[in-house]
């Protein structure tokens, strides 16, 4: 099913299946499967560069999908006309939702994985402790006004008659928080540089 046949969602379940047929079933069941697993996989192997490669790789993903997000797509759909906008969002809004809270959930997973196989836990360091309050911090983010301005545009875009006044306003409320998501992001890779050399 495309958009073209969706309707405003009236609940939360209603909101997500209306995402996942509007991104493709595949797509979603491998959004949430794929960076969930990863890091269980990396754990169980019990090898730290197969552990590391994960928390790299998936890492990297959310770092470059937020700059992504907050310096180049944020900026367009805000620049585009009424119905153009409603266009574009139509195929990113619904995978970005289904996507990025795994994505955020298996780099956190991985990095504390990570650090316990590194033995890191057992004397943490002022650093350590950073990168926890900071990813802590991502998370809450991720998962609280973001998510809620997605979640937003995803119903106004799935509606008959969106309002795109308020699709508008989400849209600049999501690229200035993801702003501060970037910040934060940043301030993390700090501290892995910091972990990297013993700080």
């Amino acid at each position: 099913m495309s958009l073209a046949d969706a309707h405003r969602p009236t609940s939360r379940r209603e909101r997500y299946s209306l995402m996942a047929d509007a991104a493709s079933r595949p797509f979603a069941a491998g959004a949430v499967a794929i960076p969930l697993a990863l890091p269980v996989v990396g754990y169980l192997s019990g090898d730290v560069r197969v552990m590391f490669a994960v928390h790299l790789f998936l890492g990297a993903f959310w770092f470059g999908t937020a700059v992504l997000g907050a310096v180049v797509l944020g900026p367009v759909m805000g620049s585009l006309s009424e119905g153009a906008n409603v266009e574009f969002a139509k195929g990113f809004v619904p995978r970005m939702n289904l996507l990025m809270e795994p994505i955020s959930v298996g780099v956190v997973g991985s990095g504390i994985g990570l650090a316990a196989m590194m033995g890191l836990w057992a004397s943490p360091s002022p650093t350590l402790w950073a990168a926890l309050a900071i990813a802590v911090a991502l998370l809450v983010l991720g998962f609280g006004p973001l998510h809620s301005f997605t979640a937003g545009m995803f119903d106004e875009i799935a509606a008959e008659d969106t309002d795109h006044e308020r699709l508008a306003e989400l849209n600049k409320k999501y690229g200035m928080l993801s702003l501060v998501e970037l910040v934060l992001m940043i301030a993390i890779v700090g501290t892995m540089v910091g972990l990297r050399w013993g700080v």
